[in-house]
């Protein structure tokens, strides 16, 4: 019985794997005979996907789509035109090449086509009318003149206030047509029966000749952000003061047309000059209060904050031309104790020369005050009144004149070549003396007072001599009604000169640490600011000039 399953089993088999290859040989026979007057799956010509048709039925498409065909052209801008067959009597031609096509095909070959598509041109001639072809092109309003915007390249813009940099403006490229090279893309268009064409796609517009993406345009960008990127925060003698691209930009001198930019050094000076002025104390009159309390006004004298206009002016433009950030004090001419407008602070000598009297402060504190004897007034030799700083101080130094040179242990010039030092040939000090007994400017000490002083300054150190106008008067009546009756004493020994010291240590001043006043040969220097008549008297004098003087006489 099994046996017998077994037998009909294969039969069954073999039948059925008879009647299946005869289904498909007829199939793969259906389709060889439909393929001899059809073409291949796959098969495109043209634009046309031809597959399964006959070369009757592609001629048909064709002839549709000519009575129907209409060309849109889109150019920028979002504009458009039309362009209909009726309007350039635009006609489309078939020749045998279908038919012919379609012949070539093995209609037994079909299966190995399935996989591997055909291709073909479309065998299609177009004829137009071009002067009505011209005419059309002419009456769109994407060729009009009037509706076209000239391509502008691009540039870098003007200095942007809020981002704080220079930015590229992106260029136009504008709707400009070249009318040849688009008379050509509509012609091409028509010839492959395309339904549409975009004019920017196909290279029809006059383009900038400079895009945003120029590495020269790029290169002239980022030299123009490197100066604006500039951050200078001054620490000008106490006030602060920032440079920064709100202020540079203004002083670039930009051609954009060749890319080169300049600093424009007059306009940075006027920058500096102006800080100077707002800033710098040095030559002008100071509120003071004395020891006395009362409320007075300082002359200038050469102590104060001022800048070297010139060479800050130099650095400034260096710094900015490297793009530095950073905090910086300025170049100084002359420079004070304390910063701000207050600059002489809470460390001082007070020198009342009516008074004849001296004070020394420190940190706000009174350390010693002294009797003193100043410059002859009867010759002459009035000590100058005004704010100065110490220039050095040294020990051990020797006052010359002619004939003779007297030794004094402590040294203290602030003004030229007048100074304070100890007097130990003088009993007396004080009182009217000055008037006509007194030095040749120089502020004579006692001993024990010069040494109290010398152990508390240093360079730098202010120095204010000043006169009480109202006492002075009084002061002046009284000395010339008893001039004729104080008696004098010539000192048994030749007497100093303190108009001209040489030290014997030899503390040499250099100019750098005592820069002189000479408008002429220091721009930053201005007359105007600093009156010739309100600085020491012997600031500018020479040895030389001082030996001329005639010995000083000193009296009790």
């Amino acid at each position: 019985m099994i046996h017998l399953d077994r037998e009909k089993r294969k039969k069954i088999y073999l039948f059925g794997g008879i009647a299946v290859i005869c289904v498909l040989g007829m199939i793969y026979l259906a389709f060889s005979l439909f393929f001899i007057q059809h073409y291949y799956f796959g098969t495109k010509i043209g634009d046309i996907d031809c597959g399964g048709m006959t070369a009757e039925d592609l001629k048909s498409i064709i002839a549709e789509r000519a009575d129907h065909y209409t060309l849109t052209i889109e150019g920028r801008d979002g504009m458009k035109e039309t362009l209909t067959a009726s309007e350039i009597n635009l006609q489309f031609s078939l020749d045998d090449t279908p038919e012919k096509i379609a012949a070539m095909q093995n209609g037994f070959a079909w299966f190995s086509f399935l996989w591997n598509p055909t291709k073909k041109e479309m065998p299609l001639t177009v004829s137009y009318e071009e002067p009505l072809l011209d005419e059309s092109l002419r009456g769109m309003g994407i060729f009009q003149e009037s509706r076209m915007r000239r391509p502008v390249n691009a540039y870098v813009g003007e200095y942007d206030e809020e981002s704080g940099y220079y930015h590229i403006i992106e260029e136009d490229r504008g709707t400009v047509i070249d009318r040849q090279k688009a008379k050509e893309a509509v012609i091409a268009a028509l010839e492959n029966m395309e339904a549409f064409l975009n004019l920017e796609e196909a290279n029809c517009y006059l383009e900038p000749e400079i895009s945003q993406d120029d590495v020269e345009l790029n290169q002239f960008c980022s030299r123009l952000n490197r100066f604006v990127t500039s951050r200078i925060v001054y620490d000008w003698h106490g006030m602060e003061e920032t440079v920064d691209g709100s202020l540079i930009h203004a002083w670039l001198d930009i051609d954009r047309e060749n890319r080169t930019v300049l600093i424009n050094a007059e306009a940075v000076k006027e920058y500096v000059d102006s800080l100077s002025k707002k800033y710098d104390t040095f030559g002008k009159i100071r509120e003071f209060k004395t020891s006395e309390g009362k409320n007075i006004l300082l002359k200038p004298g050469s102590y104060g904050w001022r800048v070297n206009r010139t060479r800050e002016t130099e650095k400034l433009i260096k710094l900015i031309r490297a793009g530095w950030q950073g905090e910086r004090e300025p170049e100084y001419l002359y420079t004070a104790a304390v910063k701000g407008e207050d600059d002489i602070g809470d460390s001082y000598v007070e020198i009342n020369l009516t008074a004849q009297h001296l004070y020394l402060y420190v940190d706000g504190q009174l350390v010693t005050e002294s009797d003193f004897v100043s410059g002859n007034v009867s010759r002459g030799f009035a000590t100058p009144d005004g704010v100065y700083g110490l220039t050095y101080k040294t020990m051990d130094a020797t006052l010359k004149g002619p004939g003779y040179a007297t030794p004094v242990k402590y040294w203290m010039p602030f003004n030229g070549n007048i100074g304070m030092h100890d007097a130990k040939w003088r009993r007396q000090f004080g009182g009217q003396i000055y008037l006509h007994n007194g030095s040749h400017g120089c502020i004579n000490l006692p001993v024990e007072e010069a040494e109290k002083i010398y152990e508390q300054i240093y360079k730098g150190f202010p120095v204010i001599c000043y006169k009480d106008e109202s006492a002075e008067k009084n002061k002046h009546q009284k000395a010339e009604q008893k001039s004729e009756t104080v008696p004098t004493e010539t000192p048994t020994e030749n007497p100093p000169s303190d108009a001209i010291q040489i030290p014997t240590e030899d503390p040499t001043v250099s100019p750098e640490e005592v820069p002189a006043v000479d408008p002429a040969e220091n721009p930053a220097v201005n007359p105007e600011e600093v009156p010739v008549e309100d600085l020491a008297p012997d600031a500018t004098e020479t040895p030389a000039d001082l030996a001329e003087k005639p010995a000083e006489t000193e009296s009790n």
